[in-house]
C-alpha cells in the first residue's frame, strides 16, 4: 500500500467523520464530543490491539513523539469542533483542510527545498483559503444555523489546520518506532489527558443526550482508522504524500453535506475550494 491510498483512506475516515461532528458538536458541544470520539477511539484501539495480542513496547527517548502528536490531534480537533459550530462545512473544511501547505513548510525546515511548481501550489492553496473566508455572507446554513462572526470562525479552522500538521509530522515519525497502531494508541492518552483537563474549568461538564452516544462511538472508530492510516505512512519513503491527500478530507465532507444537506455553495466559495485542492493535487503529485 503506497503514501496515497493511505492518505485516501484517511480522507474518507475523516471526511464522514467531519460531517457527523457538525451535527454532534452542535448538540453536545466541543468539548464533550471531542471528549467522546477520543475516549471511544481509545476503548476501540486498545479492544482491536488485545485481541490482535499486538504488544505496546516503551521507547521512551521517543515517547515526545507520541505526546506531541496526542496533544495536537486533541488542539486540532476541539478546534475543527468549535470551528463547526461557528460556521457551515463549506467554510471550515477548505480552511482546516489546507495543512499539507504547513506539513511542507516543516519539510522545508528538515532540509527539503521546494520547488517553483510547489511554490505555487502552497501560495494557491492559501489564497484558497481567503477566497472561502472572504466570500462567506453571515447567513443561515441548511439546518437553520446562523453563521457566526467570521474571524473566530478561521482563527479556529487555522489553528485546527496547524494542529493537523504537527500530529501527522510526529505521529509518522514515530509509527518506526512503535508501530502504527501501537503510536495512534499512546497517542491517544495523551490527548484523553488534553482534553479532560478541561473539565476543570469552570461550566465544563459532561453532558451528552443519550442519542448521540453510538454517533460520537462511531467517530471514534472512523478518527482512529484514519490516523492509523496516516501514521502507517511514516514507514514509507515519502509519508508527506499521505499527509496531503488525507487533507482530501475536506472535499468529502462537502461532498456529503451538498448530497445529503443541500447546502448552497457560492460561486467564490466554489472557486475558494478548487483552489485550495488544485494545489493539494499538485503537492500531492510531486
Amino acid at each position: 500500500m503506497n503514501s496515497a491510498l493511505l492518505g485516501s483512506v484517511a480522507a474518507l475516515a475523516w471526511g464522514t467523520h467531519d460531517f457527523l461532528a457538525r451535527f454532534a458538536s452542535r448538540s453536545a458541544g466541543p468539548v464533550n464530543t471531542v471528549f467522546g470520539v477520543t475516549f471511544a477511539g481509545f476503548v476501540a484501539l486498545s479492544l482491536w490491539l488485545l485481541v490482535s495480542g499486538t504488544r505496546v513496547e516503551i521507547v521512551w527517548s521517543s515517547l515526545w513523539l507520541a505526546a506531541v502528536s496526542g496533544i495536537g490531534v486533541a488542539v486540532a480537533t476541539l478546534s475543527l469542533f468549535t470551528a463547526l459550530t461557528l460556521g457551515p462545512i463549506s467554510i471550515v473544511c477548505p480552511i482546516a483542510a489546507s495543512y499539507p501547505a504547513v506539513a511542507v513548510l516543516f519539510a522545508l525546515i528538515a532540509g527539503v527545498r521546494p520547488s517553483l511548481m510547489e511554490w505555487a501550489a502552497m501560495g494557491a492553496v492559501i489564497l484558497g483559503v481567503i477566497v472561502v473566508a472572504a466570500s462567506s455572507a453571515e447567513e443561515p446554513d441548511s439546518d437553520g444555523h446562523v453563521r457566526g462572526k467570521l474571524a473566530p470562525i478561521v482563527f479556529f479552522s487555522m489553528l485546527a489546520s496547524l494542529g493537523f500538521a504537527v500530529a501527522l509530522a510526529t505521529g509518522q515519525a514515530a509509527a518506526p518506532v512503535f508501530g502504527d497502531a501501537q503510536s495512534v494508541w499512546l497517542a491517544r492518552i495523551f490527548g484523553l489527558v488534553t482534553v479532560a483537563l478541561l473539565y476543570l474549568a469552570p461550566r465544563v461538564r459532561w453532558d451528552v443526550p443519550g442519542r448521540w452516544l453510538p454517533v460520537i462511538g462511531v467517530m471514534g472508530g472512523l478518527d482512529v482508522l484514519a490516523l492509523v492510516a496516516a501514521f502507517a505512512a511514516g514507514h514509507l519513503p515519502d509519508p508527506t504524500i499521505a499527509t496531503v491527500t488525507s487533507s482530501a478530507f475536506g472535499a468529502v465532507t462537502v461532498l456529503l453535506t451538498r448530497l445529503v444537506l443541500k447546502e448552497r455553495i457560492t460561486i467564490m466559495q466554489l472557486a475558494g475550494i478548487v483552489l485550495v485542492f488544485a494545489g493539494v493535487g499538485v503537492l500531492a503529485s510531486h
